[in-house]
């Protein structure tokens, strides 16, 4: 077991990055396909009712599922890095691969400022809170915005995060 031929802890480190990004990715493509059901115009009206208490109890539990998986990405992504200073020479391409992967990682955490606030507007239900509901405009517009939001983030930050680690693995 010492020698690495059943189970070498570096080479696991290094394939890491991959299987949390690939599992960042498809959260991701989930919560796209999920979520843009309540954006179908035939079901707004009860999109409008049901997705303030729907979306509460989902993001209060898959925030917790996406913040680890990209927290995983990183400090595996990180440590490969550091340690790849310490173990023999890699293809600079590797390193290069490593380094876009953990810019698309943190880059996922940069996007946070852009969904929060339609993310509190929905669970606050504050479209209809404002207006007692009259306007017919409800928390399926703020979900339209969280939408937009999440796919440019989904293919600039976990797409490419997710290339740049299959790239990795691919040259090591």
């Amino acid at each position: 077991m010492a020698s690495g031929l059943i189970l070498n802890p570096h080479l696991l480190l290094q394939t890491l990055p991959l299987a949390t990004s690939t599992a960042t990715l498809a959260h991701a493509l989930l919560e796209l396909t999920t979520n843009t059901a309540f954006l179908i115009p035939s079901l707004q009206p009860t999109s409008d009712k049901v997705l303030p208490k729907w979306f509460s109890h989902v993001f209060n539990r898959a925030v917790w599922t996406v913040l680890g998986l990209n927290l995983g990405t990183i400090t595996s992504a990180a440590g490969t890095l550091f340690l790849n200073r310490y173990y023999p020479q890699k293809p600079l391409q590797t390193t290069a691969f490593y380094w876009v992967g953990l810019a698309g990682a943190v880059g996922h955490l940069v996007f946070v400022p852009f969904v929060a606030g339609p993310v509190k507007r929905i669970v606050d239900d504050v479209a209809v809170k404002e207006d007692l509901g009259e306007s017919g405009v409800g928390a399926s517009v703020d979900m339209r915005r969280w939408v937009g939001v999440h796919r440019v983030r989904m293919v600039v930050a976990d797409f490419s995060a997710w290339v740049a680690f299959v790239g990795a693995v691919l040259t090591l």
